[in-house]
């Protein structure tokens, strides 16, 4: 066991309370807070909590940082303007002035001009009723986070097994002790899941093979039995590489393919379209290498393959994903100890994106969205157009939580749109970020060592409970008593009665109630049938064994039960089991042939591919030539240990681990720069410029920078740096048009040291990528995407059905490589 406990506290405290780290990551560690007065004084693992056996990374326990520190929102903050200055305010005069400016723009424009962007920073309550109240107002903008972060890959995964929505993830990350192989793609585990990758170590001492794929070569790779560093967005290529091997050397579980999986006959001309040789091209792997990892897989079984973001923000994010599962399907590793597909973040409960909820008025006018699935989040990504141009129909309220402007693709575009046409922005705050400086009303929000609810965003369909473990500071209340207080404002007295009930709310403070968020979580819960088991009395770490509870869980029994002696957590421990169907269908796999999906006639007539292949994204040498001549340098970006998204940057204890923002550049391109380490570097593309220290390091590729995500430039503790987001350099209109990922992780980018010649930098480094990359071996014919070249400004899109064109506010696109379907989708039909 890899996992180590810490030991007891050793300060005075007069009680300890047994809870849940609540999304600082998805690991769900269990905690032990230690309390004096009404004070946390220490916190520490818990070490009969099977999901990290006492271990705490550097997040959770700097959190102690978080309740304490002084530079918390602290009181709700108020202004007219966008140019104003913040005036403290109380909480119902700062409830009674976004509710004022909510029912005038709803007055003027119509209730669909209010979008909710929630993100999965802050309480299950905050996500499902907010969707409630925007639904009730007259909104269909209710976005989430999942198109930003890491949903893509789940949503693939829904039409590859057919599960329902988010009900895909089959095997617990405990479960890999069990595997005899084990394939990693883009995650830097041991920055972003620093317990789960425990578990990797702990199967790797047992003789599991680790295989580990990433743009760089970062510490979590050295882990691995085989290192594979590919170019981003090639995974598909990869892996339709090593299944090449498989299938021709008989590496391959033919009788459950036969019987369970569907498409192989028809995939397999692509597949032999991508031998080893052609794929290192493409991919920039030594085809020994792939050859390699295809036998180790092949002969290694059962299989099982995880990942995270790596392969979720791209252009490819679906066929690279789907690819992932045929690998797995292919060994026959599904429904099985140590098999499976278990991507990391990937696995909320169904009912988290807030849409569904039951009994629910429907909004007069259709959502803002230009994904192909009707399904998930909406990517908040593709209203940057929207808000510029208020086309199709204006946006001019905006209610969100966390820091989620710094975090959009193109961010200056999106915060200029900001400051001209919206009329109030709305903030659910921890702290005076980038987000919380686009506001008019900022309201400070509790941590969760100062209320109660569900983790929701865990791993391993995870659902656990974390208990209150002392009163709010200062003014903080929940984000659940933001919803209550504006909704009993906006919506008429029947309407507030009947969709807030008054059994559900706890006390009356001032004018506002404040809502049970016991009573509230328990009944989001009872709204979907696969999680109605799970309760505060079947969650609570302090009265039932710890972990929390896995999910379909219909009853409370079910919550409570075991499946297998082995299982370390309640719950369903492996799904799609032979024999078993899937909870709610009369088939193991609820796809419309009754199997695992290589070929998805569904996603097919949506207008994406039958089959997936390689396609390259929107921004590489092959897809866009005229930006490489000036952008020569893949930029890929992740995240670091010390912080999730914004907060760690905001404690002392975590900033001090990274304190500044650098930028990964290879010996080869430093020294032909004439950069060295700790030397001011520019990154630049299109749309902007970061600057950050270069860090001479061979993790990352030649022809290939890294640059950490989720800075800002309010955050305190960066001395001579503006810190801006490397969102800032993301294109927010050539995004995955399945999902709407933005492509945070392939972007073209110069670099050169600050001070020096961009233009002679620029062709340096053009001039070496050229020589390291010849030949990409793409087919520009059939290998290109559906996206669009050369067009950044503004206008929302639209699919001119005559000329089989995106256009922007009537602007033709340059010619790209359109999808030749006999049904296109026009984006914004009907309004």
């Amino acid at each position: 066991m890899s996992l180590r406990y810490a030991g007891e506290s050793v300060r005075e405290h007069d009680r300890v309370v047994v809870t849940h780290c609540n999304n600082q990551c998805e690991s769900t560690c269990g905690m032990l807070v230690y309390v004096k007065d009404n004070k946390v004084v220490d916190i520490k693992g818990d070490p009969e909590n099977p999901n990290n056996y006492g271990a705490l990374c550097c997040k959770g326990s700097g959190q102690f940082q978080h309740i304490y520190n002084p530079l918390r929102l602290k009181v709700p903050m108020v202004r007219k303007t966008l140019n104003d200055e913040f005036k403290r305010a109380s909480w119902d005069a700062a409830l009674d002035f976004a509710a004022e400016r909510l029912l005038k723009v709803k007055k003027e424009y119509g209730p669909e001009a209010l979008y909710i962007q929630r993100t999965g920073r802050s309480d299950f309550c905050w996500k499902e009723a907010a969707a409630r109240l925007g639904k009730v107002f007259g909104t269909p903008n209710i976005v989430g986070q999942g198109p930003i972060c890491t949903e893509s890959p789940g949503v693939a995964m829904h039409y590859f097994f057919g599960a329902k929505e988010y009900g895909r993830l089959t095997n617990p990350s405990m479960d890999w002790v069990n595997s005899r192989s084990l394939l990693v793609a883009g995650s830097n585990m041991g920055a972003n899941e620093v317990i789960t990758i425990n578990w990797v170590l702990n199967a790797k001492e047992r003789g599991c093979k680790v295989i580990w794929v990433d743009p760089r070569f970062h510490p979590s790779m050295a882990k691995a039995d085989i290192a594979v560093r590919l170019r981003p967005n090639t995974d598909a290529a990869f892996v339709m590489a090593m299944i090449h091997v498989m299938l021709n050397e008989g590496l391959y579980n033919k009788e459950f393919v036969d019987q369970w999986v569907h498409g192989l006959d028809e995939w397999r001309p692509l597949i032999d379209k991508m031998p080893p040789e052609r794929a290192e091209k493409i991919t920039w792997v030594p085809k020994e290498t792939i050859i390699r990892a295809a036998r180790v897989i092949g002969n290694n079984r059962p299989f099982s393959v995880t990942g995270t973001l790596g392969t979720a923000q791209t252009y490819n994010s679906n066929n690279v994903n789907r690819c992932y599962g045929a690998l797995v399907a292919l060994t026959g590793s599904i429904g099985v100890p140590g098999g499976g597909w278990n991507w990391l973040h990937n696995c909320r409960p169904p009912l988290s994106p807030g849409t569904d909820l039951k009994d629910l008025p429907e909004p007069k006018r259709p959502i803002l969205s230009d994904k192909l699935v009707n399904m998930g989040d909406v990517s908040a990504a593709g209203l940057a157009n929207v808000i510029s141009t208020q086309k199709p129909y204006p946006i001019r309220a905006v209610w969100w939580n966390g820091n989620m402007l710094a975090q959009m693709p193109n961010t200056h575009k999106y915060a200029g749109a900001f400051k001209k046409n919206i009329d109030i922005a709305i903030h659910n705050a921890f702290h005076p970020n980038f987000t919380y400086h686009h506001a008019h009303v900022a309201f400070p929000i509790t941590s969760h060592f100062e209320r109660e609810g569900l983790v929701h965003h865990g791993n391993n369909r995870l659902l656990a409970w974390y208990n209150q473990s002392i009163e709010p500071n200062w003014e903080c209340r929940n984000d659940l008593d933001v919803v209550v207080g504006l909704a009993e404002r906006v919506l008429a007295k029947e309407e507030f009665e009947k969709y807030f009930p008054m059994e559900t709310m706890k006390e009356r403070k001032g004018n506002a109630w404040i809502a049970d968020m016991v009573k509230w979580t328990e009944f989001f819960l009872r709204q979907e049938p696969m999680t109605a088991g799970a309760t505060k009395k079947t969650l609570d770490p302090a009265a039932t064994p710890k972990g929390g509870v896995m999910w379909p869980v219909f009853t409370e029994q079910d919550a409570m039960r075991f499946e297998t002696p082995e299982a370390k957590l309640r719950g369903k421990w492996i799904m799609f089991q032979e024999g078993e169907n899937y909870p709610g269908s009369d088939k193991r796999f609820p796809t419309p042939s009754g199997k695992l999906e290589i070929a998805s006639s569904t996603l097919r007539d949506l207008g994406w591919d039958y089959v997936p292949q390689h396609r390259e994204g929107g921004h590489t040498p092959v897809s866009n030539p005229k930006e490489f001549a000036n952008y020569p340098v893949i930029l890929c970006t992740g995240r670091i240990v010390s912080s999730f998204h914004e907060m760690g940057h905001w404690w002392p204890w975590c900033d001090e681990l990274e304190p500044d923002r650098f930028i990964q550049v290879h010996p080869l391109m430093a020294q032909a720069l004439g950069i060295a380490d700790g030397d001011r570097v520019i990154v630049e593309s299109e749309r902007a410029e970061i600057e950050g220290f270069a860090w001479v390091t061979e993790e990352t590729d030649p022809r290939q920078v890294w640059v950490c995500c989720s800075t800002d430039e309010y955050q305190p503790f960066v001395p001579g740096l503006t810190n801006r987001n490397v969102s800032f350099l993301i294109d927010d209109i050539i995004k995955d048009p399945v999902y709407n990922q933005p492509e945070y992780k392939a972007q073209l980018v110069c670099v050169y040291k600050k001070g020096t010649d961009k233009a002679r930098a620029v062709e340096i480094a053009r001039n070496l990528v050229t020589d390291l990359s010849p030949d990409y071996g793409v087919d520009t014919k059939t290998e290109l995407g559906a996206y669009v070249n050369g067009v950044a400004e503004g206008g929302a899109p639209k699919f001119d059905k005559k000329k089989a064109k995106v256009v922007y506010e009537g602007k033709e696109t340059e010619p790209g490589n359109l999808f030749e379907h006999s049904r296109s989708t026009d984006l914004f039909a009907g309004i």
